[in-house]
């Protein structure tokens, strides 16, 4: 099975996106309404349906003379200038950085047996992604791009926190005393947990975004001028990010802004370049999801996989929220990692609803969750719906 560069595939994945859409600002969050045309995405980034006009009359292949142009430029200019990658021990450093450009780089988060499970478990959702999706043409994730997933959102379940390798990764002594020292709270929760990747060939940016799962407060005064960050996501790089291989780009400072974000058509080149490399597999990068951030072309040939736990501050819910973690994977948690699962975890014995089947196709996850809520029966459906 091919992982990439099916240049059959168009730029963007349809010809005819809606132009109307003129801004990246989103917010609506998780109430944005379906777009006028049928792209997979997830629903707090159905505003970014325009795709990626740069690259529109190119051909997906590494030859082609746009891809081959992109290729180096971004060997020469590609990666935040003097990126400070800390080390897990550095607590204070990384929460210094976190706040002050709204997100931090920090290596050696992951290691031997849980950066081996949590990359197997990786390739083997890749593996089912294809198998429904074999030539990358439904894409996904933020936007709906071609050879772009998001491994939350082609689960039925929304999450992947049913796979032990995303649950084990929840908790860890690299990660969780920075969480605290951001939040300034051990009492902060775990929303959900997937990621994203981008096959090889996938030659597309993706427009700058925050990841509002939540919607803007009703402010009919004027004295809300921002939002106390409300989520921190963890991604996990599983390969070295590079130049090349399609590094997530962070616009340092933009957690706090106000300012319109802008389109892929009036973004500057640095913006573009702003991406989070080099840096080695095992890195976790901790995100305010306030801060304007991208997907960018993965030219390599291999998958650039980037998966992810996003944990909620103690004062804040929202809708994003449901029931995806069985009972059994919960009870292998630690106390601090049981406590913090509590929104997410499911009753003992009840089914993850929607665990087990990945699709990038809406409709199929719902036709898979249909089925399975007429096999349990209503009960298990009514209990469902009032517990997600």
């Amino acid at each position: 099975m091919g992982r990439g560069w099916f240049q059959n595939v168009p730029p963007n994945g349809f010809q005819n996106r809606p132009k109307k859409l003129a801004s990246n600002n989103n917010a609506l969050g998780l109430d944005t309404p379906e777009p006028d045309i049928e792209i997979e995405t997830t629903p707090e980034h159905r505003n970014l349906v325009q795709g990626d006009p740069t690259c529109a009359t190119w051909e997906r292949r590494p030859d082609d003379p746009g891809v081959v142009a992109l290729r180096e430029q971004l060997r020469q200019s590609n990666g935040i200038p003097d990126l400070e990658v800390v080390e897990a021990g550095d607590v204070d450093r990384a929460a210094e950085l976190f706040h002050r450009d709204g997100f931090v780089a920090v290596e050696n988060a992951l290691t031997g047996e849980r950066l081996a499970a949590l990359q197997a478990a990786t390739e083997r959702v890749v593996d089912e992604i294809l198998a429904a999706d074999p030539d990358g043409s439904i894409g996904g994730g933020a936007g709906g791009l071609p050879h772009r997933y998001s491994f939350g959102s082609t689960s039925a379940s929304r999450h992947r926190l049913h796979d032990p390798a995303w649950v084990d990764v929840i908790d860890l002594d690299t990660t969780t005393p920075i969480l605290e020292a951001i939040f300034g709270s051990p009492n902060y929760i775990v929303g959900g947990g997937g990621g994203d990747l981008a096959l090889p060939g996938a030659i597309e940016y993706q427009g700058l975004h925050a990841d509002n799962v939540w919607t803007e407060p009703h402010d009919p005064v004027g004295g809300t001028t921002t939002r106390d960050m409300p989520v921190v996501t963890i991604n996990f790089a599983m390969v070295d990010l590079t130049w090349e291989n399609g590094p997530i780009r962070q616009i340092p400072g933009t957690q706090r802004s106000t300012e319109r974000i802008p389109t892929l058509a009036d973004e500057p080149l640095s913006f573009k370049h702003s991406t989070v490399c080099p840096a080695p597999a095992g890195t976790a990068v901790f995100r305010d999801n306030r801060a304007w951030h991208g997907g960018t072309p993965n030219l390599s040939n291999h998958v650039r996989a980037f998966p992810n736990v996003e944990y909620y501050a103690p004062w804040f819910r929202s809708e994003g929220v449901n029931r995806c973690m069985p009972f059994s994977e919960w009870e292998r948690l630690s106390e601090h990692g049981k406590r913090i699962c509590r929104y997410v975890v499911c009753d003992p014995g009840a089914p993850v609803i929607g665990a087990g089947f990945t699709h990038p196709r809406a409709r199929d996850r719902d036709a898979f969750i249909a089925d399975q809520l007429d096999a349990l029966g209503p009960n298990a459906e009514l209990h469902w719906r009032t517990r997600r």
